[in-house]
């Protein structure tokens, strides 16, 4: 993509919960939240999301992207502004640009990565990020933002010049084998990326 100055990238393991059964105060991972709030820079309750739970193909994924829908409520998002988008082919780019912010769930990060590239919706997000709209991705939808997949050959989006793995351990080292920075990310932790870098959110 082309370089712009863009700052509005956040990548997260997991979201901004610490659990898709229950959300509260005693769940929140209070300085993720916040980042997405401060990249948003608006009132969340107008804010216009566009929730893309095409990864989610399997029964346990769509329920876990049940929960990054209810997660967006959570946060101040206004049910009737959030447009679920299953990656048909339908949308525009001048639609795709009436949104503040593109959401991607996790699930099947191959199926979701070869969907965007078959409806072209690549050149959607790319025009969406330099244009500083808020692209959040939970696992999968942060996975397709790297440079390459690790360990499936697949190119990804090329926001971020790393390699992810999601779901980690606390204190689990990042790999020295592969072509880019590995960056092992545990359900507590989020990247804020940028044009020109990215920054580590502890939850």
């Amino acid at each position: 993509m082309e370089t712009q100055k863009w700052n509005n990238v956040l990548l997260t393991d997991s979201g901004w919960y610490h659990s898709f059964d229950r959300f509260d105060e005693t769940t929140v991972k209070e300085n993720i939240l916040r980042q997405f709030h401060t990249m948003l820079g608006m009132s969340p309750y107008e804010a216009k999301v566009l929730f893309i739970p095409t990864a989610a193909n399997n029964e346990g994924a769509r329920s876990a992207a049940g929960a990054c829908f209810t997660e967006l409520l959570n946060a101040g998002i206004a049910p009737k502004n959030i447009h679920i988008y299953d990656l048909d082919g339908s949308l525009s780019l001048a639609e795709a640009m009436t949104y503040d912010v593109v959401y991607f769930t996790g699930g099947d990060t191959k199926y979701l990565l070869r969907r965007i590239y078959d409806v072209g919706f690549h050149h959607i997000v790319k025009a969406m990020v330099s244009a500083n709209k808020l692209y959040v991705g939970v696992s999968a939808g942060s996975a397709i933002a790297t440079s390459a997949l690790v360990d499936e050959g697949l190119e990804g989006l090329g926001l971020i010049r790393a390699s992810m793995t999601f779901h980690h351990g606390d204190g689990t080292l990042a790999r020295t084998d592969l072509p880019l920075p590995h960056i092992p990310l545990t359900g507590n932790q989020a990247l804020m990326v940028a044009w020109d870098g990215y920054e580590l959110i502890e939850g």
